[in-house]
């Protein structure tokens, strides 16, 4: 996935750009928090040492942007239907199948929240890999 970018500000090997939101993004805003601006800013390697100003193009892997995505939006999905099904099971197994939706509906949100803290704690190790932050390929003609 190839996009450009200005970079705003360095710091050491990485780099704060902003870039125009894609069609691809939608009506998402994620990257905003409901901003109804069509720029995001992503932090990005700056392996071509870019300086302030400069137009700069923006790689990431495709593979990469699949396997974060996975992480954020499955991991969380999957855990919330199998917290379902064992919520179920469980009720079942120990008598109190009268309360079965209730009791694994709330199974299946425990354990999302959980995958979400999972994710959380391990999000600064995520971002130390180089592998999910995008790099600086290029600086582009001005």
């Amino acid at each position: 996935m190839r996009q450009c970018g200005v970079v705003m500000s360095t710091d050491g090997d990485r780099a704060k750009v902003v870039m125009q939101r894609q069609s691809s993004c939608g009506d998402c805003k994620g990257c905003r928090l409901g901003s109804d601006d069509m720029s995001m800013e992503i932090e990005a390697i700056n392996s071509i040492n870019a300086k302030i100003g400069d137009r700069v193009e923006i790689d990431m892997e495709h593979q990469n942007v699949l396997a974060a995505a996975f992480i954020a939006y499955m991991i969380p999905l999957i855990t919330l239907i199998a917290g379902v099904f064992i919520g179920s099971v469980l009720l079942d197994k120990i008598g109190l199948a009268q309360y079965k939706e209730v009791g694994s509906a709330i199974f299946g949100l425990v354990l999302t929240g959980i995958s979400f803290a999972v994710i959380r704690l391990k999000e600064s190790s995520i971002r130390a890999n180089k592998n999910f932050v995008p790099i600086i390929t290029e600086i582009a003609d001005k």
